[in-house]
C-alpha cells in the first residue's frame, strides 16, 4: 500500500513540474480525411501538457451522424526520464451527405485559460469503404454479433386474444448482460388500429434478474402502455427501436506496467447498438351479434352509472343541469353520451364532456361526466324519463344494460311578458297606458306636408333589405367557420408555428434556468410538432423516415432535412449526456429557431 501511494506522489509531482516546463497544447486529428457514404471514420481532441481539462465543447456535428462518443481517455508516456500525459476525447462518426464539409473547433479549458481545435476539412465521396474500413466494419460486425447475443428488446402483452375494445396491457422489456451507458428510442410503434394510454413506469429504470434460455439477464422496463383495439381480426403490435450505448472494454496484450495500470478504467469505449423489439400478434374477436341493446354504443369495460339533477325546482326560462357519471375500468375516452328522450316542453343542449382517467395498476379507469344544459319553456311537472347505458362486460362476456331514475322536474311560471285582452284591462293597467300614450293634441293645429311618405321610399327598401343580407352573411360566414373548425389537418398546418413559438418559448424559460434535460425535450417537441402539424401527419405516425420522405416531396432541400435529422438526433442524445453547458444549449435554441423559419420558407 505504501508502494502506491509513493508511486501516485511521484506522479502527481512530475506531472506538476512537466506543466510548468511545458506548454498546453489542444489539437484535433481525424484517422482518414477523404472518406466514402456509409464509411465510418474517428475524430480524436487531445489535450497535451496537463492532467486534465475543463468544460469540454465539441464542435456541432452538423453533417455527421455521432456514432460513438464522447469516450474520454487518459494516457502518460514516461520518455528519458520525462513524464509526459494527454487526455484525448474521441468519437466515431459517419457523413450524412456527399460534398466537403468542415469540422469547427473544439473548446476546452486547461492552464488557465480556454484553448480550441483548428477546424478538419473532410471529403465525402460516393463509393463504398475501403479494404481497411471493411476490416473495421467486419470487427465492428464481429463486436455487434456479441453484444447481440448479450441485449434484446421484448413486447409482453397480458393477453393476446381478446375482444374488440378490450384493454391489451403492453410492457416493453430490454434484457441485458452487459453496461449499457446510456440509451435513446429511436422508434416508438404507431400502435395503428388501437387507442393507447401510457400506464406509469419509474423515470429511473430498476432492474430485476430473469432467466431466459439458461442465461441470466438485468431486465428493465422501459415503457408499459394499455391498448384497446378498435376493430376485429388479426393483429400486429409494431417494433420499438432503442439505440444503446453500450460499455465495450480495449483489452491490451502487453507485459508493460503502465499498460496495465491504466488498463481499467480509462479502457472502456461507448459503441452504439439498436435493438428492436418483436412484431406481436393479437386476434381480435368481434362482440357478439346477439342481443345487442339498443342502446349499446361500443363501450367495452366494467361500469356503472349515476345521474343527478342540480335542482329539482324552477321557472320557466331558467337552466337546470343533468349530469350522469360512468364509471369504471375499459375505454373511457370512447363512451358517447347516453341519449335523452325529452319532451318539446325542454330544450337540450350538446352535453359538457369531463374525464377523470385514474391508472389503477396496469388497468385504465376513472370517470367520464357528460353535463347536460336543461332548459324548460313551459310550467308545469315535466318529466325527464329513465334512459339506459349499455356497455359489453369484459369480465362476464356479455351485454349489461344500466337505467337512471326517472326524473321530475317542477317547473313555475317566470317573468314572461304576455298580451292581455284589451275588455279585461284592470285600473293598474289603464293607469300605466296612461303613462304611455300621449294625449292627442287639440286647439288650433295647422297642419302641412312634410315631404314624401317613407313607405315605398329608397330608405324604406334599403332598412326591410338590410336584415335579410346580414343575415345571409351570417349564415356563409357560419358555415366557413364550420368547415374551417372541421378540417383538423388545416387547422393544424395554419397553427403549426404559433405552436412552435409556445414550445420555443417554453424552451427559452428551461435554457435561462439552466435545466437541460427539460430544455432539450422541449426543443425536441417543438420541432417534432411543428413538422407533424406542417404535413399533416398524425403523432403516431411520425418517424425520421416519414419526415424525410414529406418534406423532400414538399420542395425542402436535402441538406435542410439533414440538418433536421441531425438535431433531432443531437436532441435525444443531449438529454442523456453527461454534461451540457449554457452556451452549446443557446447555440441548439437558435439551430431550432432557424430550422423552423427555413423550412417555412421552403415548404410549398
Amino acid at each position: 500500500m505504501m508502494r502506491r501511494y509513493i508511486f501516485c506522489l511521484i506522479v502527481v509531482c512530475s506531472l506538476a513540474d512537466q506543466a510548468r516546463g511545458q506548454g498546453v497544447t489542444f489539437n484535433a486529428s481525424v484517422d482518414k480525411n477523404r472518406v466514402a457514404m456509409g464509411e465510418q471514420f474517428g475524430m480524436t481532441f487531445t489535450l497535451e501538457g496537463a492532467t486534465g481539462g475543463k468544460n469540454f465543447r465539441p464542435p456541432a456535428f452538423t453533417d455527421f451522424l455521432p456514432l460513438s462518443g464522447p469516450n474520454q481517455s487518459t494516457q502518460m508516456n514516461y520518455v528519458n526520464g520525462v513524464m509526459s500525459s494527454s487526455v484525448a476525447y474521441s468519437y466515431i462518426l459517419q457523413p450524412r451527405a456527399e460534398g466537403k464539409f468542415t469540422i469547427g473547433p473544439a473548446t476546452i479549458e486547461a492552464g488557465g485559460k480556454q484553448l480550441q481545435t483548428q477546424p478538419v476539412v473532410i471529403d465525402v465521396v460516393k463509393g463504398s469503404a475501403q479494404p481497411k474500413q471493411q476490416a473495421q466494419q467486419q470487427a465492428n460486425a464481429d463486436i455487434g454479433k456479441q453484444i447481440g447475443d448479450n441485449l434484446f428488446l421484448k413486447a409482453e402483452v397480458d393477453r393476446s386474444r381478446v375482444y374488440q375494445g378490450e384493454q391489451i396491457t403492453v410492457v416493453y422489456k430490454i434484457y441485458t448482460r452487459v453496461s449499457i451507458a446510456n440509451y435513446n428510442l429511436t422508434r416508438i410503434p404507431a400502435l395503428t388500429g388501437f387507442w393507447s394510454e401510457d400506464l406509469d413506469v419509474p423515470r429511473q429504470i430498476q432492474l430485476t434478474r430473469e432467466v431466459v434460455n439458461g442465461k441470466q439477464y438485468n431486465v428493465g422496463i422501459l415503457r408499459k402502455v394499455a391498448i384497446f383495439p378498435q376493430r376485429s381480426g388479426a393483429m400486429e403490435l409494431d417494433p420499438m427501436e432503442v439505440t444503446c450505448a453500450v460499455q465495450v472494454q480495449n483489452r491490451r496484450r502487453s507485459n508493460d506496467f503502465f499498460d496495465q495500470f491504466f488498463n481499467d478504467p480509462f479502457g472502456s469505449t461507448n459503441v452504439n447498438h439498436k435493438v428492436a423489439s418483436p412484431p406481436v400478434k393479437i386476434t381480435v374477436l368481434p362482440l357478439p351479434s346477439e342481443n345487442i341493446p339498443p342502446a349499446f354504443n361500443g363501450a367495452v369495460g366494467k361500469f356503472t352509472m349515476e345521474s343527478w339533477l342540480d335542482k329539482r325546482q324552477t321557472k320557466t326560462n331558467e337552466p337546470v343541469t343533468l349530469k350522469i357519471k360512468i364509471s369504471g375500468h375499459g375505454n373511457l375516452k370512447l363512451l358517447q353520451a347516453p341519449s335523452l328522450n325529452l319532451t318539446s316542453d325542454i330544450e337540450k343542449y350538446d352535453p359538457k364532456i369531463s374525464d377523470n382517467i385514474t391508472k389503477d395498476g396496469d388497468r385504465i379507469g376513472g370517470s367520464r361526466i357528460f353535463e347536460y344544459l336543461l332548459i324548460p319553456r313551459h310550467a308545469g311537472d315535466q318529466k325527464i324519463p329513465s334512459f339506459t347505458f349499455s356497455f359489453f362486460d369484459s369480465e362476464k362476456k356479455n351485454y349489461s344494460t344500466l337505467n337512471s331514475p326517472e326524473f321530475t322536474l317542477n317547473v313555475e311560471k317566470g317573468n314572461e311578458v304576455t298580451s292581455a285582452p284589451i275588455a279585461g284591462l284592470s285600473k293598474e293597467d289603464v293607469k300605466l297606458l296612461g303613462e304611455d300614450i300621449r294625449f292627442i293634441k287639440s286647439g288650433n293645429i295647422s297642419l302641412h306636408q312634410r315631404g314624401e311618405n317613407f313607405v315605398g321610399s329608397a330608405g324604406f327598401y334599403l332598412l326591410a333589405v338590410t336584415p335579410v343580407l346580414a343575415f345571409i352573411v351570417f349564415i356563409f360566414f357560419q358555415r366557413r367557420r364550420e368547415r374551417t373548425l372541421g378540417d383538423i389537418a388545416g387547422l393544424r398546418y395554419r397553427k403549426a408555428r404559433t405552436m412552435a413559438k409556445k414550445r420555443l418559448a417554453a424552451a427559452k424559460g428551461f435554457l435561462e434556468q439552466k435545466k437541460k434535460e427539460e430544455f432539450y425535450a422541449e426543443i425536441s417537441r417543438a420541432l417534432w410538432g411543428y413538422v407533424g402539424d406542417k404535413l399533416g401527419i398524425a403523432p403516431a405516425g411520425l418517424s425520421l423516415d416519414s419526415i424525410r420522405a414529406s418534406l423532400e416531396a414538399r420542395g425542402v432541400l436535402p441538406e435542410v432535412v439533414a440538418t433536421l435529422s441531425g438535431t433531432l438526433e443531437h436532441c435525444e442524445f443531449a438529454r442523456f449526456a453527461p454534461s451540457a453547458d449554457s452556451l452549446e444549449m443557446d447555440s441548439m435554441y437558435n439551430k431550432a429557431v432557424e430550422l423552423i423559419s427555413t423550412i417555412e420558407g421552403q415548404l410549398r
